[in-house]
């Protein structure tokens, strides 16, 4: 088995239960727990990389476009239930045993989103860039308890960043 396979092994798990165990990924691959310890180190190991590998395949930043990585960010938000769930509490989990891990990766999740606003002729791109995380995040933490009409706040955050591009 592939490190990649197993991988999606566990993303399929943990988007079910994002507190899952290893026993439950070795299941779900069809592999032993020791296979799953010959590639992680241990269970902090592989969340580590489970949480590397989900935002590399599910991040839209790298869309040509701040509309069109808003748009994919939604997209991605209504066709996989559970992806907000499972990344919050893998990093609730890591920012306990990794904080410098997790320390790194919001900067440089911030500086990637930053450098697009710049390049449309955003201001303030480091602030707007914590702006719209704050949007999409908090749209995705409420999808948690309740329904969301993702078309409607789609709309209403191209919007708001239109507006805040003209007025800044």
């Amino acid at each position: 088995m592939r490190k990649e396979e197993l991988l999606e092994a566990a993303l399929r798990v943990y988007l079910r239960n994002p507190k899952a165990t290893v026993h439950e990924v070795a299941e779900e691959a069809g592999i032993s727990k020791s296979t799953i310890f010959y590639y992680f180190k241990n269970k902090n190991g592989l969340e580590r990389e489970l949480l590397l590998y989900t935002i590399k395949k599910f991040s839209p930043w790298n869309e040509s476009g701040l509309e069109n990585a808003i748009k994919k960010r939604f997209e991605i938000m209504k066709n996989t239930p559970g992806l907000a769930r499972m990344i919050y509490t893998l990093l609730d989990n890591l920012s306990k045993t990794d904080p410098k891990f997790i320390d790194e990766l919001r900067s440089k999740s911030f500086e990637r989103i930053a450098k697009l606003l710049e390049k449309e002729g955003y201001e303030n791109s480091k602030d707007l860039a914590i702006l719209l995380l704050a949007f999409l995040d908090g749209l995705a933490m409420y999808s948690i308890y309740m329904d969301i009409d993702y078309s409607k706040y789609e709309d209403l955050v191209l919007k708001a960043f239109r507006r805040l591009k003209n007025e800044l």
